[in-house]
């Protein structure tokens, strides 16, 4: 990959796409293991002896890019697309900036790793509606392609084993939100937003909490 990221960048920015990958599962109810497996397969690096997602990554055509700081990744991004590309893959996720762009206000904002991360989840549970299944629905966020997908989710398997992390426990089964109009509506610790006190929205439980729906 080319760049070269400081020491100091490295202690200050190595947790950041962690951050915001557990902001992105609260808000959505998508598998914490499953976005950090996601994360470590698109960015992962060494970081103080533990493989760790890395912010201010893009790739394109190929090339790989690791930046420093979130300043120069989008620098670098914005030079690529004064050049003419439009293919490059950005931040914590790897998001599209072909497929995905639109989806955001700026370059800026697809870099930030929250933003990257909600739209990672958001994609995600686009991918299950259409799929039916987790396992598809990880293997479609790398390609459509079966053979492809298939190799990314053993990959993906490969990449939770990895950085240790415990599979998510099963949720227990949530009732109805349209039996008990309470549940749209209950305060609790954290919002869909993040915010203190904010309303709990029920998305219903997942059927299969990754990663250890992927094995």
């Amino acid at each position: 990959m080319a760049g070269i990221i400081s020491q100091m960048a490295r202690a200050s920015d190595a947790g950041l796409c962690d951050q915001a990958a557990r902001i992105a599962a609260a808000e959505t109810g998508v598998s914490l293991a499953l976005l950090r497996a996601i994360m470590l397969a698109e960015t992962g690096r060494d970081h103080d002896g533990s493989p760790a997602p890395w912010p201010w990554t893009l790739h394109s055509r190929g090339k790989g890019y690791w930046l420093g700081s979130r300043e120069e990744a989008a620098a670098t991004a914005q030079s690529l697309i004064d050049a003419g590309e439009t293919n490059i893959d950005i931040g914590c996720f790897q998001i599209n900036l072909h497929w995905h762009g639109t989806a955001f206000p700026s370059l800026d904002a697809m870099l930030e790793p929250t933003e990257n991360a909600r739209h990672a989840a958001r994609f995600l549970l686009e991918l299950y509606d259409q799929t039916g299944d987790w396992r598809s629905a990880a293997g479609a966020y790398h390609s459509r392609d079966a053979d492809r997908a298939e190799t990314y989710v053993a990959r993906l398997v490969s990449m939770n084993a990895e950085s240790r992390v415990a599979p998510d426990p099963v949720p227990d089964p949530q009732p109805d939100p349209q039996s008990d109009p309470q549940l749209v509506s209950q305060p609790g610790p954290r919002g869909l937003a993040g915010q203190a006190n904010g309303p709990i929205i029920i998305l219903g439980a997942l059927p299969e909490p990754l990663i250890g729906g992927l094995r």
